[in-house]
């Protein structure tokens, strides 16, 4: 999770992260996917409700 999506994205694509999917508005937020230096992908999402901790 993270507070501002955009604003993560910019600072991954400065070190080289692959985003492999768009990001979506969901429901619940917006959501898009980046690779692992492993090659598995992992799940970024901005949630747009309150949530059970602070970030």
């Amino acid at each position: 999770m993270c507070d501002d999506l955009d604003a993560q994205l910019g600072e991954l694509r400065a070190r080289g992260v692959e985003i492999t999917r768009p990001v979506s508005e969901q429901r619940w937020g917006r959501l898009t996917v980046v690779r692992l230096p492993s090659g598995a992908e992992l799940p970024l999402c901005e949630p747009r409700h309150p949530v059970a901790h602070s970030l």
